[in-house]
């Protein structure tokens, strides 16, 4: 039986909440090291070509439990403000309790109805979790909205759109969850006036950066 996409969303945030305590544990910890830096050269790599400054206020979309909250903060510095935004509420109270930085401000919401300030955010960061948007489109026009002039947009992964494709349709909670292909993606940023600079899909990297 097809599900609903109310059944969808239910299913979906279910399958993160019910994660949310082992997540980094499932995905970022090296087992022969025992430490969290599994994708240590990924994540360098990423944040080679963001933009970051001290003082930049950034949204982290997508964030669960905060893989990317200390490298964002050792390049905002305390000058700058994080914004780490999730619809699953176990996945951000998680997150609230691994980091307790003074300039971290925690935000339940989708990306499509999140409610910050219009042109607060010098980077709109969309870290492994572009395909969980339910709608996509108006997740662009909303996080576009949050975005400065001049700011930059990001949406990464650490695999190509195939692997991730692949990957979720081996899990149910997720099979309806697609990382669109280069045509509709360059589509879905050409609609909110973000112009790309730079897009990558290869075995183990997937990055966009834009500019708006």
């Amino acid at each position: 039986m097809q599900m609903t996409r109310d059944e969808i969303y239910r299913s979906r945030r279910e399958f993160f909440n019910n994660h949310a305590e082992m997540w980094l544990d499932m995905w970022y910890k090296d087992r022969a090291t025992g430490r969290y830096d599994k994708h240590g050269m990924d994540f360098e790599r990423l944040f080679s070509l963001v933009p970051l400054k001290p003082g930049d206020h950034v949204l982290d979309v997508g964030c669960g439990t905060g893989v990317l909250v200390p490298f964002i903060l050792q390049r905002i510095t305390t000058k700058g403000m994080l914004y780490e935004l999730d619809f699953a509420d176990r996945m951000l109270e998680t997150n609230r309790q691994l980091h307790k930085e003074e300039n971290i401000r925690f935000v339940l919401a989708d990306a499509e109805s999140a409610a910050l300030a219009k042109a607060s955010c010098d980077s709109v960061v969309c870290f492994s979790c572009f395909p969980h948007f339910d709608d996509k489109a108006k997740a662009m026009i909303n996080l576009s909205g949050i975005l400065k002039p001049g700011g930059t947009f990001v949406v990464s992964h650490f695999d190509s759109s195939e692997g991730i494709n692949k990957h979720h349709e081996s899990c149910h909670a997720v099979m309806h969850d697609r990382l669109p292909d280069q045509s509709v993606m360059r589509d879905l940023l050409k609609a909110v006036s973000l112009t790309i600079d730079l897009f990558i899909d290869e075995p183990g990297f997937y990055c966009i950066i834009a500019t708006k």
